[in-house]
């Protein structure tokens, strides 16, 4: 079952910080270093400052060497509590949070709750579908080890046909304690639920849902591998480390937008590529990156196939027998496009074993085309989204993913509400 519980998060006081909207931050594994300077440049208390920690005052080193900015994190932390900056709900709560957006000229409402989430590492309640990486897991570990707080939320959706959020709709028609738009204008409001039948009977209905990690598996297996330590280090006894923060949304009612997340490939060319996938694919010219983009997305859904950008010249590339490259990988099912990609193309075809050191990530089609054309990628392999749907069966069926599978948008924000690990916190 689905243990989902409130808690007593702590927030930013608007009376000392200002507009939330300046201290809020998408997850860092989306900021570009000109971002992160940005969001600095927004407030001495935007929580980039803590998810992106540069070193202290006087603290050689940076971040990634020597724990200088772990060290940074944890007293800048303990610093804005003591100031006020952030203040503790005192009594445990839920945290209903909604994201109002637009994609493609489109309105749209994703709505959730934010709750504290027994770890499951059976992947029968709280189910990942991406492998991870152990770069990104041994960053973030140190990190919730300085500062013993949950700083982001893990994503996670479920089909739940509208059931355990019909507990809390009611809330949603009173003023939230939060109602700010970022710079990309989206708007977040928050509302916070103290009651204790609201807060009971969300969790009832929310025990017999299965959830999907949407976003956040390398914090999920961060959070796990904590866990663990400090079972160890306590004589295997139950903490607050056996939970963590999530945002719990109902795919049938409010849920995301399901975008591809494009691979840049480092050390490949376009000749390089269409030269070891010539006798698998078929590939014709396309006018440009968003060209190939679109024809993706009018193709069927059974096919496999990626776009291909390189030496300001695209192409579109489609699998001549998807059957065969599943059979090779030993799948008896369709395969995603990126599964292809990852395995009989990538691993094998053209010989890419390092995918933390030799592939790319980015979402945003326009930002990976200036990586290819400044030189910092050698090209671009397109994709297309991978259906909600699938996705979903491939990880109910226990099998997972390749890394950064799927893009779900809009992302939950950073710093509307953080859970610490102290239980007897002030």
């Amino acid at each position: 079952m689905v243990a989902a519980a409130p808690f007593r998060g702590l927030r930013f006081d608007p009376d000392v910080v200002g507009e939330h909207a300046q201290v809020t931050t998408p997850p860092y594994d989306v900021i570009s270093p000109e971002a992160r300077e940005a969001y600095e440049a927004m407030s001495p208390y935007n929580v980039v400052r803590l998810i992106l920690a540069r070193p202290g005052p006087g603290e050689d080193g940076h971040e990634g060497s020597d724990g200088a900015g772990y060290r940074h994190a944890a007293g800048l932390l303990a610093a804005w509590q003591a100031e006020g900056v952030l203040r503790r709900d005192t009594s445990p709560c839920l945290y209903v949070y909604e994201e109002r957006y637009e994609l493609r000229g489109e309105p749209r409402v994703q709505r959730g709750v934010l709750a504290s989430v027994a770890l499951d590492d059976s992947g029968t309640w709280v189910v990942p579908h991406e492998r991870t990486m152990a770069g990104p897991v041994a960053d973030r570990l140190r990190l919730l080890e300085a500062t013993g707080t949950n700083l982001s939320p893990v994503f996670g959706v479920y089909a739940g046909a509208g059931g355990p959020a019909e507990a809390l709709d009611e809330v949603t028609a009173t003023r939230p304690a939060l109602d700010c738009l970022d710079e990309a204008g989206v708007r977040h409001r928050l509302w916070v639920v103290a009651d204790p039948d609201r807060v009971a009977a969300w969790r009832q209905r929310m025990a017999s849902q299965r959830v999907l990690i949407a976003d956040g598996h390398h914090r999920y297996r961060t959070s796990l591998a904590y866990r663990d330590a400090m079972r160890a280090a306590n004589d295997g006894r139950p903490g607050p480390w056996d939970e963590l923060l999530m945002f719990l949304v109902d795919a049938d009612l409010h849920g995301p937008a399901v975008l591809a997340i494009h691979r840049l490939l480092a050390d490949l060319d376009g000749a390089g590529v269409l030269a070891g996938l010539e006798g698998d694919f078929d590939a014709r010219p396309a006018g440009s990156p968003a060209e190939a983009e679109a024809q993706l997305g009018r193709l069927p859904a059974d096919a496999v196939a990626f776009g291909l950008y390189a030496g300001g010249r695209s192409w579109l590339l489609v699998a001549r027998d998807p059957a065969a490259l599943a059979a090779e990988a030993g799948r008896d099912r369709r395969m995603l496009d990126v599964e292809v990609l990852h395995g009989p193309v990538l691993s094998k075809r053209l010989g890419v074993s390092d995918f933390e050191g030799r592939v790319a990530y980015e979402s945003d089609l326009a930002a990976a085309v200036a990586k290819v054309d400044d030189g910092t990628a050698a090209s671009l392999v397109v994709l297309r989204p991978a259906r909600f749907s699938a996705v979903a069966e491939i990880a109910a069926g226990g099998e997972t993913l390749p890394q950064k599978t799927t893009y779900f948008y809009p992302k939950p924000r950073d710093g509307l509400v953080l859970r610490p690990l102290d239980e007897e916190g002030p």
